[in-house]
């Protein structure tokens, strides 16, 4: 069982090939920091977190509305990008956004299955800020659009991504062929095929234990039988695991419950929405408080043919987007076990899989809920790095 083989081999058969080139890493690094970025409350604070300078960051919405998250927009000269940063969830805006997973029809992109939420966050973006995104690419001639954003943030870039490339150069003013994404922790948000479909232009980093690229409800439905069947108390001794767990047994009856709910907020401010000529739904009343540790998003499956027959509950499985880099935690053997008795140390390796890779089970480690910090996933990399030869073409002051 996969409950007890988590707590003895706490990670997942990597499949594909190890990264060892730096560059590549401190490419991921620097959309990271991007990503990060967009939780910060003012543009001076995502100028300082980032490669971007203040003079640079032409657009910063702090505040939330329901299926439209925080956003800005700005210009890399040295990469030559214009840049569509998209935040996780940060308020209750945010979280509804996160929990409705489905309409009162089948919700699907190219007839294929997405999570609504991030879908109709998506759709905000293409119909309200293309404009200024096209004004941006025609003044600083020979730029692309780069789309970034961790979490729920990371979902909705790769989905508008995918929109946007299917869109042509007449309808969007600008070449599709330009337009990339790279995402940090993205929930599961599209089917197979579009999974595959995206991998020239959407990445996605993902660390070991995270538990948002794992979480849907078909694989909270797994985990939950799981758990009947499995002697927890063999496997869940630690202090540390009882607030993921707290979590865990309570998430598929939570997400299931507010859906209802969530959906019609959902339908409320759209409806609310249609009399602000600005297309931005205000939120005065936002929750939203910036830290250097965002919320994690929690992500629903599509449920399908619910028009059909309201009780039949087809749990649809969903994929995160494009060529995944995956991070994985690794034992350092070379390190004893300390005189106090206290774990040994750790490195990461970065792993680039194939696009399509499903991450159906929940691995239930007390890292599950530290694994989707963006400040996590920076340390990571990081470490990466460090294990990595130094490239004789590198230039260096000695």
């Amino acid at each position: 069982m996969y409950l007890r083989q988590a707590s003895a081999t706490p990670h997942e058969d990597v499949k594909g090939a190890q990264i060892t080139s730096a560059s590549v890493v401190e490419d991921l690094i620097y959309h990271l920091e991007l990503a990060r970025g967009s939780y910060r409350d003012t543009p001076a604070g995502l100028a300082r977190l980032s490669m971007l300078r203040e003079s640079n960051i032409l657009k910063f919405i702090r505040n939330s509305s329901v299926m439209r998250p925080g956003y800005y927009i700005g210009i890399d000269p040295r990469r030559k990008l214009v840049i569509l940063g998209i935040r996780g969830t940060h308020t209750v805006y945010d979280l509804v956004t996160d929990i409705v997973s489905t309409s009162d029809g089948d919700v699907t992109f190219e007839g294929y299955s997405t999570h609504f939420g991030t879908a109709e966050a998506a759709r905000w973006f293409l119909n309200h800020e293309m404009g200024t995104i096209k004004k941006c690419l025609h003044k600083h001639e020979g730029f692309r659009l780069r789309l970034v954003g961790h979490s729920l943030g990371a979902s909705t870039a790769s989905l508008l991504a995918m929109m946007l490339r299917k869109k042509s150069a007449t309808e969007l003013g600008f070449d599709p062929s330009t337009v990339t994404a790279v995402g940090i922790a993205p929930p599961p948000c599209v089917s197979k095929e579009l999974a595959e479909s995206c991998c020239d232009y959407v990445s996605t980093v993902v660390m070991q234990d995270d538990i948002v690229p794992r979480l849907s409800v078909a694989s909270l439905a797994r985990l939950r039988n799981e758990i009947i069947q499995t002697d927890l108390m063999s496997v869940l001794e630690k202090e540390d695991w009882k607030s993921a767990m707290e979590l865990l047994m309570n998430a598929k009856l939570v997400m299931s419950s507010v859906q209802d709910v969530a959906r019609k907020v959902a339908d409320y401010a759209n409806f609310r929405s249609r009399t602000n000529h600005s297309g931005i739904l205000t939120s005065e009343n936002s929750l939203a408080r910036a830290d250097n540790n965002p919320p994690i998003s929690k992500p629903t499956a599509v449920i399908k043919n619910k028009q059909q027959n309201p009780t039949l509950m087809h749990e649809e499985e969903l994929f995160v987007p494009g060529t995944v880099y995956y991070l994985k935690r690794n034992p350092d053997t070379q390190t004893s076990i300390s005189n106090n008795g206290s774990k040994a140390k750790e490195f990461f390796t970065l792993w680039k899989w194939p696009p399509g890779q499903r991450f159906q089970k929940i691995l239930l480690s007390s890292n599950v809920i530290s694994d989707h910090k963006c400040e996590s996933h920076y340390n990571a990399l990081r470490d990466v790095i460090k294990g990595l030869p130094r490239s004789s073409s590198d230039d260096f002051i000695f």
